[in-house]
């Protein structure tokens, strides 16, 4: 399946098209019944045209998946690129886990008045939040229980949500104090941080699905 979005995703490009990203990859979804094979062509689209939507954070937010961003220049690079960042959000998944970060063992409350509530294993991790880049980036300013830590991460439209994505040192930084605020061991995100030495530019974060 991955070498079939490969080519097909590699074919639509070739053919220059400028479609919206989001609308292939819901037709893809259609044809196969995957959601990894479409969000697998989203990325790809995007990576190559730089199309993407902004993205409404008011409302509740669960986490799916990790996700990662490579930066690369041209289409090769960017197919490339998002085949190795699949590879990443594999292993991230399998160290995540391991202390308990699955799917849904983590939300985002972003409240109407700028607040927002981050749950990592049932621990409350508060703060404020602002949209920036016309809703495209969000800024997350957490409170004390997280040493004040400030952090501006991309957000990405995806087909069941949207990817929000950090600078490396800073996601490590936040797993690193939210680990640690709910009991778990951060031996974890030195793991994590193994994978981010081999690239630069990269970017690591959440896939998410928002409640309806």
């Amino acid at each position: 399946m991955k070498k079939l979005v490969i080519v097909f995703a590699a074919a639509v490009l070739a053919a220059g098209t400028s479609a919206n990203a989001q609308g292939l990859s819901g037709l893809l979804k259609n044809v196969t019944g995957s959601n990894n094979a479409a969000n697998t062509v989203t990325s790809l689209v995007r990576a190559y045209t730089g199309i993407t939507d902004a993205v409404s954070l008011p409302g509740t937010w669960t986490y799916a998946s990790p996700a990662v961003s490579l930066e690369g220049s041209g289409v090769v690079a960017n197919v490339a690129g998002t085949t190795a960042a699949s590879g990443i959000e594999e292993k991230m998944a399998g160290y995540l886990s391991k202390v308990g970060i699955k799917a849904g063992a983590l939300t985002f409350v972003f409240n109407e008045d700028l607040t927002f509530t981050c749950t990592v294993k049932n621990v409350p991790l508060n703060g404020t939040w602002k949209t920036l880049n016309d809703g495209k980036s969000v800024q997350l300013q957490f409170g004390k229980t997280m040493k004040f830590l400030s952090m501006t991460g991309a957000l990405v439209s995806s087909a069941e949500g949207c990817d929000m994505l950090f600078e490396a040192s800073k996601f490590l930084t936040f797993m690193k104090s939210a680990l640690s605020a709910a009991g778990s061991a951060s031996s974890t995100v030195g793991a994590i941080g193994s994978l981010a030495s081999n690239y630069d530019g990269m970017k690591m974060g959440f896939s998410l699905s928002k409640k309806k």
